[in-house]
């Protein structure tokens, strides 16, 4: 029968009255009848009983009587039935309640999900298994008739579950509202202290939503209802009778049900609904029985079945003696089938899976059950449904815990772990509860003296490092005036302090151009103490880029007598560009000086481009670093990052560290604490990877660490994994580690950790920390979250900083500060405005009230990144969550309202703009990235803006034409056709053309299709990625600006062998002769690899490019250069059309020894086809029930999708996932990537909560549990 249950929205959770009489004229009817009834029975029995007069004859008194009985029976039905057929339900989501109104009463529900649990069989004092109940008994005690109970264990998509609901009911909102709470309470308490290893979750808001409904296939959204198409495949059976208990020291009743339902991969429940009831007369029933036999006894007639009933109702009288256990209970079971078809085969199946665990001896039955409305609702609720009443010693056969270890609930031994006393705890610096048992116990806090000491904080990506250092530097902001300073890497790590701490600076070097800062040290007091520090850091942050940028003897004498030479004038040349005017002006002018001044310019060369050529020119804008060490400041470095590369990042990072500390260094010896460091990425700082290649025991980069402690200054080390300088970690007293899932080892040895200690280090939940402090054994924490506050900027005394700078300096002029844009000072005072409360819920029309903020903005700028839409709406609402504004934004996207172009060149990896305007959008990115590097200002000639059948970009004799759309198979013959068209507009006037477009790997197939034709010999294939990109942009480099010097090699006359030899090394040569070098390499490569069976070691193959090269100099053809070679192995890399294999142990996958592997795309089909099987394999023998194809993943079971060997694309659109739901086709929520190559995934990338990276090391369980 269909019927359709609505379920309207309601703020309150309270539904107005209606008006009842929906039929006047049928509850008039009622009435009347009744009243007549009434009427009738009175006149003609009552008082004619009382002799008050004689009965009346009535005429056909049967037919009469007959129809007055009716007349009110009948339109009572009738009414009723009306009345339940049209009844509305009002649904109110209060966070961890969900309240059903109707017009005659309100019924709230929270529930209660048991993560973990251990099992509730113990055995008694004659060795019997019996179950816990004093659980049910402890319930009990406090239960109101207004509140039932429900114990719920079932399997949801292959993932076991049990949950207790608590229901209430009462008239009042309130009311139910405090019992609920009360309730929650209580229970959670009696479970703690009936379980070992327990842990609960209160269910809130879609969660609570998605449990309540679980028999359903959720809400309709649209029209707010539940309806019988959403159940069609559901079947509803309800126990009656007495259960058989029969618990066992292996296994118990509910936990052989949730097993076997995973064996035969069914999804049902069973729900046990409870509530108090008084006793009965059961005991007078057996007491009645028994002296029946008894009387038989005496009578000498009892017979053996006489016997096995006496001693049958001994053993239900010792279960019954006590009045105080019984319940009044409800035992229904649900299951769930793909279709209705199923539904009758999985009925029987499930029918004899009860019988064989509560049938036994007792008679119990099935009785299905039509799922009618009221029905629905019963199931919503939780409440009886044909209760009957039980004792506590059988009913403890439906509430009890699994024994046996199952997915998902089966407790997890912890580690132990020692709490501190208080005594060596503090309370300044609160960073959260120590853990006993695996549950927060007391607060555990630092001394700000430690801080002298440093602090390690070391923990995966997404563990909590963050937030406990935000909570310490807003501790220290609050309780003491000690200035601090945050290297800020990524960018949006730190910004929400400023609305929680005041008078907070945040710089952001590239971004804002009054921050210019000089090369060298000016406070450093001595000359050559400031050239002396400057060569040693650049010398070891060279080194640290490889083996191919260190310094020869040569070099680094040249580089010391430049700066040298450069501190004697430090106040009118103190730049990177007098740097290198300084290495030209003392080289030799022999052959030998200038290639080692060319190859020491060379090396210099990223301090010389942007951003950071610009940030150390130096000049009268010049910023002293000492001057801001008495401020709170954040050093936002995301944008160096982002532009020139993390090289970039981490040599401005060194260069301000080091005045940081060479400041404290001056200061001497001193008490207290007077600055902190927070050194974010500190890899970037000190990596072990110096340590190694360093003659000297201690780096600068160390020693800048180390030294610090008597002078003040505390430093706070932050990094993603312990790969920093083993020397800081050992010298750090305090340390703080999350989660390492990979490095725990290393962990394990600074915190002293057993092996149990050491694997609980890999698995520890996001938050939970491991502490060393001073005088103290490990212990572990649970931190808080932090809630950041955006500020509201002000204008008011932007200019601060300059005017400080100038009276500090002299020699800068007044009016050098009011000639900068008010909005590029590197000083803001910011303001904020406090919250009512840290825990208030932004509730707004998403889509209505910030959807149009977000369209204008695109309709003005064209395009907009997730950042810049981010700030966008920051600035109109300060306290906009990030996961509002991402609902946002999904929203429009999927109404249509905006479009979505994915690509890597921009931060997030997406551009956003208006409906048909994706393509030009990405045309305007990918132009403005080859123009910024270029140098090139908008409105150059060069620049073909008006023309759109003129190719993008022009230099002299380069091109360049930009394809925006996709490129797929089916589009290559178009895509030649616009290139043949473009080659005929320039004609003979280029001599290389560059074609950008995007999809790597049909990208590659176009390149095969043009190496294989002579007609377009000129045309390169550029995909969208940075890294060839860039390669193209040296090229037109070398076509813009003519080579420094090369007239002077002209004159001087030299012998052409030198000339080439100069070439070869410095990597000089034409733009045509490098387009051929470069597809000469590619096809040199593809073969060597296709020859080697399609897959060559990394050793080999750079071997393989150095050997080339050298052979090719001895012959008659053009010399091939090995740094092409290099560049040309890069794009392919980045085209795919190769890929990099790592294997650090043995491989799970492929038979091949341990290093760097290149393969070619068979091959890794092959690997890809091979590890897919084995983990579809291990899956279904954990009878999990596999999909294959779903998109883009290449497996789907449960609620986990696997993608195995993902290409860019598919690893970029996994890291921008912001859903909770992964595959649209399975309803997964949880993706594991394998890679093939950790080196695919740097550090820095945040990647979301419900995706997990793995690479090849790991073995097949860990890559399906």
């Amino acid at each position: 029968m269909s019927f359709r249950l609505p379920l309207k929205r309601s703020e309150t959770g309270i539904l107005e009255q209606r008006n009842l009489n929906l039929l006047p004229w049928l509850h008039r009817v009622w009435l009347a009848g009744t009243a007549t009834a009434i009427l009738y029975l009175l006149l003609i029995y009552i008082l004619p009983l009382y002799k008050v007069f004689s009965p009346p004859v009535i005429p056909y008194k049967t037919a009469i009587e007959w129809l007055i009985c009716l007349v009110p029976v009948v339109s009572r039905i009738t009414l009723s039935k009306h009345q339940i057929e049209h009844e509305d339900f009002a649904v109110s989501i209060e966070k961890e309640i969900i309240l059903f109104s109707t017009e005659k009463q309100i019924t709230g529900i929270c529930c209660l999900e048991i993560v973990s649990v251990s099992g509730s069989v113990f055995s008694d004092e004659s060795g019997h298994p019996k179950y816990n109940a004093s659980m049910l008994l402890a319930m009990r005690a406090g239960m109101t008739q207004s509140v039932t109970m429900a114990f719920e264990a079932g399997v949801s998509r292959s993932d076991p579950f049990l949950r207790i609901y608590i229901t209430a009911t009462d008239d009042e909102v309130d009311v139910v509202r405090e019992t609920l709470r009360r309730e929650a309470t209580r229970v959670e308490a009696i479970l703690l202290a009936s379980f070992n290893l327990v842990e609960i979750n209160l269910l809130e808001e879609d969660q609570l939503q998605d449990a309540v409904a679980s028999f359903t296939d959720g809400f309709d959204s649209e029209k707010s209802e539940i309806t019988r198409e959403s159940m069609k495949a559901t079947s509803l059976m309800v126990l009656k009778g007495s259960p058989q208990v029969r618990p066992s020291l292996e296994s118990s009743q509910i936990g052989t049900f949730l097993s076997t339902l995973l064996k035969q991969n069914y999804s049902a429940s069973v729900t046990c609904v409870f509530s108090t009831c008084k006793p009965g007369k059961e005991k007078q029933k057996l007491e009645g029985k028994w002296k029946t036999i008894q009387s038989k006894e005496k009578r000498k007639e009892e017979s053996l079945k006489d016997y096995a009933e006496k001693k049958k109702l001994i053993t239900e009288y010792e279960e019954i003696q006590d009045n105080v256990g019984w319940f009044d209970s409800s035992v229904y079971f649900l299951i769930k089938c793909k279709s209705s078809k199923d539904t009758a085969t999985a009925q029987n199946g499930l029918s004899g899976l009860i019988l064989s665990i509560w049938g036994g001896n007792n008679s119990i039955r099935l009785s299905p059950q039509r799922l009618s409305k009221r029905t629905v609702v019963r199931l919503l609720t939780r409440k009886h449904m044909k209760k009957q009443k039980m004792h506590v010693s059988r009913l403890v056969s439906f509430i009890n815990t699994p024994i046996r270890k199952l997915p998902t609930i089966s407790p997890n031994v912890l580690p132990v772990f020692q709490v501190p006393p208080r005594e060596s705890m503090s309370n300044e610096l609160e960073i959260g509860n120590t853990v006993f048992e695996g549950r927060p116990f007391s607060k555990a806090g630092l001394k700000t003296e430690w801080l002298r000491e440093h602090i390690a904080i070391l923990g995966a990506t997404g563990t909590g490092k963050t937030t406990l250092v935000k909570h310490l530097i807003a501790q220290i902001s609050e309780k003491t005036n000690i200035p601090w300073w945050i290297f800020d890497i990524k960018g949006t790590e730190y910004s929400g302090l400023a609305g929680r701490v005041e008078d907070v600076v945040i710089l952001k070097p590239g971004l804002d151009t009054s921050f210019v800062i000089s090369l060298m040290d000016p406070d450093m007091g001595s000359d050559e103490g400031c050239a002396y520090s400057t060569f040693v850091m650049l010398r070891e942050l060279l080194k640290e880029k490889g083996e191919s940028s260190e310094l020869s003897p040569a070099m680094e004498r040249l580089l010391r007598e430049s700066l040298d030479r450069l501190a004697e004038s430090l106040e009118d040349n103190n730049s990177i560009q007098g740097l290198v005017r300084t290495v030209s002006e003392l080289a030799t002018e022999d052959r030998l000086g200038r290639m080692t001044s060319d190859a020491l310019l060379n090396r210099l060369q990223i301090l010389c481009q942007e951003p950071l050529g610009e940030i150390l020119s130096g000049g009268s804008r010049t910023i002293r670093i000492t001057s801001l060490l008495g401020k709170r400041v954040v050093l936002d470095l995301s944008h160096i990052a982002r532009t020139g590369g993390m090289e970039s990042a981490r040599l401005l990072y060194n260069l301000i560290a080091k005045r940081i500390f060479d400041s404290s260094m001056r200061r001497g010896i001193v008490s207290g604490l007077h600055h902190i460091v927070v050194l974010e990425e500190a890899s970037n700082l000190v990596p072990e990877i110096y340590s190694r290649n360093s003659s000297a025991d201690v780096t600068t980069g160390e020693s800048m660490v180390l030294l610090q402690r008597a002078t003040g200054q505390g430093v706070i080390v932050v990094s993603t994994r312990p790969n920093i300088s083993s020397n800081i970690l050992a010298n750090t007293a305090t340390k703080i580690v999350f989660r390492l899932p990979y490095d725990s080892q290393v962990g394990s040895k600074f915190l002293s950790l057993n092996q149990n200690q050491e694997s609980y280090l890999r698995t520890m939940k996001r938050g939970r920390a491991l502490v060393a402090i001073p005088d103290t054994e490990t212990f572990e924490i649970a931190t808080e979250p932090f809630i950041d506050r955006y500020p509201v900027a002000t204008h008011d005394d932007s200019s601060e900083l300059q005017s400080e700078e100038i009276e500090k300096d002299p020699q800068k002029k007044t009016g050098d500060t009011s000639t900068e844009p008010e909005a590029s000072e590197p000083e803001r005072r910011v303001a904020f405005q406090p919250q009512e409360s840290e825990a208030q819920t932004i509730v707004f029309d998403r889509v209505g009230r910030f959807g149009s903020h977000i369209i204008g903005y695109l309709a003005s700028a064209g395009m907009a990144t997730e950042q810049q839409i981010h700030d966008l709406l920051s600035t109109h609402d300060s306290t906009v969550m990030e996961d509002d504004i991402l609902e946002v934004i999904r929203n429009l996207v999927t109404l249509g309202s905006i479009d979505r172009e994915a690509l890597s060149l921009v931060s997030g990896g997406f551009v956003y703009t208006l409906p048909g305007q994706g393509l030009e959008a990405i045309r305007r990115v990918i132009m403005e990235y080859v123009t910024s590097r270029l140098g090139i200002e908008k409105g150059n000639s060069a620049i073909r803006e008006s023309q759109t059948d003129f190719p993008d970009l022009v230099i002299e004799d380069k091109a360049m034409v930009i394809i925006p759309e996709h490129l797929r198979a089916s589009s290559l013959e178009v895509i030649l056709e616009k290139i043949r068209h473009h080659m005929g507009i320039l004609g003979n006037g280029i001599s290389e053309m560059y074609v950008v477009v995007r999809g790597s790997v049909a990208a590659a197939r176009l390149r095969e299709i043009l190496n294989s034709s002579e007609e377009f010999y000129a045309v390169n294939i550029v995909s969208a990625f940075p890294s060839s990109l860039d390669s193209m942009i040296e090229s037109f480099s070398r076509a813009a600006i003519p080579v420094e010097g090369s007239d002077k090699n002209e004159v001087t006359g030299d012998s052409g062998e030198e000339t080439e030899l100069i070439e070869a090394i410095h990597e000089i040569g034409p733009a045509t002769s490098r387009a051929i070098q470069i597809r000469l390499w590619f096809g040199l490569i593809q073969d060597f690899v296709d020859l080697s069976n399609g897959q060559v070691r990394w050793e080999v193959l750079l071997d393989f490019i150095e050997t080339t090269a050298l052979q090719s100099l001895k012959g008659r053809s053009a010399p091939l250069i090995a740094e092409e070679g290099r560049r040309a192995l890069t794009e392919l890399l980045a085209d795919e059309v190769l890929t990099a294999l790592r294997i650090n142990n043995e491989s799970k996958f492929i038979d091949v020894r341990q290093g760097l592997w290149i393969v070619n795309s068979s091959i890794l089909q092959e690997l890809k086809e091979k590890a897919t099987g084995m983990i579809e394999a291990e899956l279904k023998k954990r009878h999990s029930d596999v999909s294959c194809d779903h998109g883009y993943y290449d497996l789907c079971a449960g609620n986990t999708s696997y993608v195995v060997f993902p290409n860019q694309q598919q690893l970029s659109t996994l890291l921008n996932l912001h859903s909770e739901v992964a595959c649209r086709t399975c309803k997964s929520t949880q993706v594991v990537c394998i890679l093939t190559a950790s080196e695919y995934l740097e550090d820095s990338v945040m990647t979301p909560g419900n995706l997990i990276v793995r690479t090849m090391d790991d073995s097949i369980s860990t890559l399906v549990s």
